[in-house]
């Protein structure tokens, strides 16, 4: 839409004939004149914005409009005039009737009085004027803007009723009549509206009409912006009391959000040398004693503010109490077993063993997993509204919605030989661990002829000698069971359950993005590398709040489930530990405001500890990528990055934050198949530019994992 009324506007300002010829006029007193109105349109309004002229303001009432299309003389039509606060005047030219209801280009100058009895032109601006869109609508209304016009305020726009209905509405936001980044219903001021007047434009477009007949309407100009003040509640220090910890300064409230911020920690009233950052590392000399911040903040277009936080009484007693999460960790080897230890072999043909009896996958007395199974492509159909689950195909790992789940599959076998039987694709892999080694240097290949033939494969695994192995398959599609000779009297038990970490996340731990690298998502690398069982409740297309961002991410389609089932999916899973990574599909652009997202975030999360009061949660914060670090995506996610830091102390159920944002783990904004040599993105973002490749999800599985060692359990 943005482009099509670029195209159309460069297009016909292009068409504009020769200019009037102008007199001189008297130089101390001529006016400047600029339009408003993105785009004139026959039916709307026509908005300019010129200085006064002469010894002082000129009165409204005696401010003239011109226009000239052609022929020896300039014509006047219908205009009115505001004086703004700082002088200017903005005029307004209705274009239903008379001269200006003719499309086509031309020329408009405003006449304004100049010393008494005598008046002077602008210089002549050129405009040109749309034809109205056909079929048109029969009503057309200008948007309305409301809210305060200070620096650090929001303004609201509503379009009115049309008629007929139009098939899509949208709104963009200018300033003094250019085009600002901002879409939709809320704008919020900041330090570069200073000074200048805002507009909105509302483009309907007809149902049923083509895509060249939208209608714009341009709405009338606010005042001018003034300078604001911040709302600024008494902040608090927030974070865990004990020792080694940090606790935090929470600017819960302020508005805007500030640009610049100091910090001084004082103990019982005196200033602590060096402690001037937002956080500080509780020591043994605080113990028993009350700390304090004084914060200075900054912001263009608003006043400066100094508050002081609220006492925070510091325990006698800051020592820990819980293990630390490290104390938990059993890491499987990296160390492949050798040939002698182990034979392993990947095949469509089913083993030769006589009197083959297979374990199966809905059998949950034998196998331990991430999730309870399903019948195969029950998440497919739940996506496509049709069932074409099967449950003679294996099982699937349900997660939260109809993206693909990785197996991950445990038990113990008593036997000297078996087979794993499984389903997956060419661009799937595997890998097999035997008491914590793998069987192999590099994943196992499903062996498939297509990306979607779903060929049953089987894993076979020989051992020297019958022995009872703990054994651990990840990767593929579905898990089918276990095939065993009935003579081997294989004996197949659940493995006891591990310490269990669910992880809520959107599809930054839900789907890979290269060939071959399913084994290695991001849920079994974070299994693999803490020894944990991992109950996958990631979700694609959506952050862990929002029921659906697909507004904001043009054609792509979220799953049709959403926070609800998510919730209900952690009140059910057997978990020790709640692992929350922060997503920037939480704050879709057309309706993100900080204090939506931080409400929110406590809504969650007071939901969380509603349903499951004794579960701890760590917070991950927001994927730095690349790509959303422009400057508006940048501030909206150090905002939110900043509302999940302060979560910690503040809400009982939260004993953890991982900042991956502020000191930033990823970096530049290329990808494996655009590298752009400005960081470790060309290596760590896939094939999509957006979710990390292999080697990324290595690194930054790797990376939550050693924030996760030093948190401790209650």
């Amino acid at each position: 839409m943005r482009n099509a009324l670029r195209i159309a506007l460069v297009v016909a300002l292009a068409c504009l004939p020769l200019g009037p010829v102008l007199a001189s006029p008297a130089a101390a007193a001529t006016p400047t004149v600029e339009s408003l109105t993105v785009f004139p349109q026959v039916g709307g309004e026509l908005t300019l914005l010129g200085s006064s002229a002469g010894d002082g303001p000129a009165s409204p009432a005696d401010v003239a409009v011109e226009r000239w299309v052609s022929g020896p003389g300039w014509t006047a039509v219908d205009a009115t005039a505001r004086l703004l606060d700082d002088g200017r005047l903005a005029v307004t030219v209705p274009l239903d009737h008379g001269p200006m209801a003719v499309a086509g280009a031309g020329w408009v100058r405003l006449v304004v009085p100049a010393s008494p009895g005598t008046s002077v032109p602008s210089e002549a601006l050129g405009i040109y004027v749309f034809a109205d869109a056909a079929p048109p609508f029969t009503t057309a209304p200008l948007p309305t803007v409301t809210g305060e016009l200070t620096v650090g305020s929001v303004l609201e726009a509503t379009t009115g009723t049309w008629s007929p209905t139009p098939a899509t509405t949208g709104l963009e936001w200018n300033r003094d009549g250019v085009r600002t980044s901002v879409t939709g219903s809320s704008y919020p001021l900041t330090g570069a509206d200073l000074g200048h007047v805002i507009t909105v434009s509302a483009t309907a477009f007809p149902s049923g009409g083509s895509s060249s007949s939208f209608v714009v309407r341009d709405s009338r100009p606010t005042g001018v912006v003034r300078e604001g003040s911040f709302v600024a509640p008494q902040p608090a220090v927030i974070g865990l009391p004990r020792l080694g910890e940090e606790v935090r300064v929470d600017l819960d409230g302020w508005r805007p959000a500030p640009t610049t911020l100091t910090y001084q920690w004082s103990r019982d009233g005196v200033p602590l040398g060096g402690a001037t950052g937002a956080s500080y590392t509780l020591t043994a000399e605080d113990a028993g004693t009350t700390l304090t911040v004084a914060v200075h903040a900054e912001a263009d277009g608003v006043a400066p503010v100094d508050r002081t936080t609220a006492p925070y009484a510091v325990p006698d007693d800051l020592h820990p109490r819980g293990p630390r999460l490290a104390e938990l960790m059993r890491p499987s080897s990296t160390t492949p077993l050798t040939t002698s230890q182990v034979r392993v072999a990947v095949t469509t043909t089913r083993p030769g063993w006589r009197d083959l009896r297979r374990r199966w996958w809905y059998d949950g007395t034998a196998f331990t997993h991430a999730g309870r199974p399903v019948p195969f492509l029950t998440l497919a159909s739940a996506k496509s509204g049709s069932n074409i689950a099967s449950a003679s195909k294996g099982g699937e790992y349900a997660g939260t919605n109809a993206s693909v789940k990785n197996v991950d599959v445990t038990f113990t076998i008593t036997a000297r030989r078996f087979a794993i039987a499984f389903r997956g694709t060419r661009t799937h892999d595997a890998m097999v661990w035997l008491n914590g080694r793998p069987v192999a240097a590099r994943p196992l290949r499903v062996q498939s002829s297509g990306d979607r033939t779903y060929v049953l494969n089987w894993v076979v695994v020989v051992l020297p000698a019958r022995a009872t192995t703990r054994v651990r398959f990840a990767g593929p599609l579905s898990f089918t069971g276990v095939d065993t000779p009935a003579g081997d009297k294989a004996v197949i038990k659940a493995t006891p359950a591990p310490f269990t970490v669910g992880v809520v996340s959107d599809s930054m731990f839900d789907k890979c993005t290269q060939a071959l690298c399913m084994s290695r998502a991001a849920v079994p690398t974070l299994g693999r590398l803490t020894g944990w069982r991992v109950w996958n409740l990631a979700e694609g297309g959506t952050g862990y709040l929002s029921k659906s961002s697909a507004p904001s991410y043009g054609s792509f389609v979220p799953s049709v489930f959403g926070s609800d089932r998510r919730l209900a999916a952690v009140r059910r899973a057997p978990l020790d530990l709640l692992i929350v990574n922060g997503s920037f599909n939480d704050a879709p652009v057309a309706s993100y405001s900080a204090e939506a997202h931080r409400a929110a975030v406590d809504a969650y999360l007071d939901d969380l500890a509603r349903l499951r009061p004794d579960l701890p949660v760590v917070l991950v914060g927001i994927e730095p990528l690349g790509r959303y670090q422009a400057s508006y995506w940048d501030t909206r996610s150090r905002a939110m990055n900043a509302t999940l830091a302060a979560t910690v102390g503040r809400h009982p159920n939260v004993i953890g934050f991982i900042d991956p944002y502020t000191d930033r783990w990823l970096t530049g904004t290329g990808s494996i198949v655009d590298p752009h040599g400005d960081g470790n993105q060309d290596v760590y973002v896939g094939t999509d530019g957006v979710h990390p490749s292999v080697a990324g999800v290595a690194y930054y599985v790797g990376r939550v994992v050693t924030g996760l060692r030093e948190v401790r359990l209650p």
